[in-house]
């Protein structure tokens, strides 16, 4: 403690005080509190600009760690004047910092839900260290494949293997470009064979971007490549919870082993069909189909239109899986094969209850 109480303060902590009673000296440089750290704030707030200039954004918010000896500074002073309940140097310089960063930038401050994040380190000697991470961006989509793929690997033991993760290997390696990220997590509600068409609305989806450098955008916008058509619906504030309820609209071909009798094909034009799928681990999972229309393609084809579950097992159910009862062999007495199936379109219970 100096004689007299004769501390060197800058006007800035000196007004954070509250204490005018006391006499001390008012200074612009050297205080020791801050050591003038207030006159930084404008090379500090240009140092964030800096390291943001390749975002695209709105909004920011800006947290603070402060080297200790401020603290330190601070604290023995209040303690020796028994000052308590103001607010520190911490918050009041995150405070300016804050102010003065978002008129330079023109962006607005948000504590809530910002889409950039700047953690800002400050030294003793005012060296400073900046870091910048973007929000998580969650989107809800939709895409559609009008043509066929047939993408096949040689596997290291030389055999032939689909790549079934064909469409998502193009949608991410298109996010990723778009977005400026490298880490992106794709779910399809539900997936269909490579071969398969998906017409109508599109598969339903949502994609998690992380770290994206693309914050700030149009969200709603679409996408062609490689024979996808994605269109981005909403930006989302986080995934669902729950998954939400989808029924699918399918078109398949039925090669069947014996001729096709036209009392047996009642049965599948039948509706209400109620599937116990068995697990691995033997648990039942119920899937519906809700219409199913056939028409003749010939004495042992057999065209189906199916109305069922999103997610529902269509070759398997078809072709006679032991897991699958009853299945489409049980109820035509004959042996079946899928040639193919589309997805004509995949709709939402609103839109199936309308």
């Amino acid at each position: 403690m100096k004689k007299d109480f004769d501390y060197n303060l800058c006007d800035w902590c000196l007004k954070r005080q509250s204490i005018p009673s006391l006499h001390l000296k008012d200074i612009d440089e050297d205080c020791e509190i801050c050591h003038g750290i207030k006159k930084q704030i404008h090379k500090i707030s240009c140092e964030i600009i800096q390291a943001t200039r390749d975002y695209e954004y709105h909004t920011f918010l800006i947290g603070l760690i402060l080297d200790h000896s401020f603290y330190d500074n601070e604290d023995k002073f209040r303690s020796r004047f028994k000052i308590r309940g103001k607010e520190n140097i911490k918050s009041s310089l995150l405070r300016e910092i804050r102010k003065n960063f978002g008129e330079l930038s023109h962006k607005k401050l948000d504590l809530d839900s910002p889409d950039i994040s700047v953690k800002l380190g400050i030294g003793k000697k005012f060296e400073t260290i900046v870091s910048v991470n973007s929000s998580t961006i969650v989107l809800r989509g939709r895409y559609m494949k009008p043509k066929r793929f047939r993408i096949v690997y040689r596997h290291p033991d030389n055999s032939l293997k689909v790549n079934r993760s064909h469409i998502e290997n193009i949608i991410k390696k298109k996010l990723m470009n778009l977005f400026e990220t490298e880490s992106i997590t794709f779910w399809p509600l539900g997936k269909e064979e490579p071969e398969s068409l998906v017409l109508g609305s599109g598969r339903p989806f949502y994609i998690s971007i992380k770290n994206s450098k693309l914050v700030s955008f149009k969200h709603e916008f679409s996408i062609r490549s490689n024979g996808l058509i994605l269109n981005i619906k909403e930006k989302l504030k986080a995934l669902p919870k729950t998954v939400p309820f989808y029924a699918m609209k399918v078109r398949t071909l039925v090669s069947c082993e014996d001729n096709l009798k036209a009392s047996v094909l009642k049965l599948v034009n039948d509706s209400g069909i109620r599937i116990v799928e068995l697990t691995s681990t033997r648990n039942k999972n119920w899937k519906f189909i809700y219409q199913m229309k056939s028409i003749m393609r010939g004495q042992k084809k057999l065209e189906l239109i199916i109305l069922c579950d999103n997610g529902f097992p269509i070759r398997r159910f078809i072709e006679g899986d032991e897991d699958i009862s009853p299945n489409l062999r049980q109820i035509l007495y004959n042996k079946c094969k899928c040639q193919f199936f589309d997805i004509l379109d995949i709709v939402s219970e609103e839109d199936l209850l309308n």
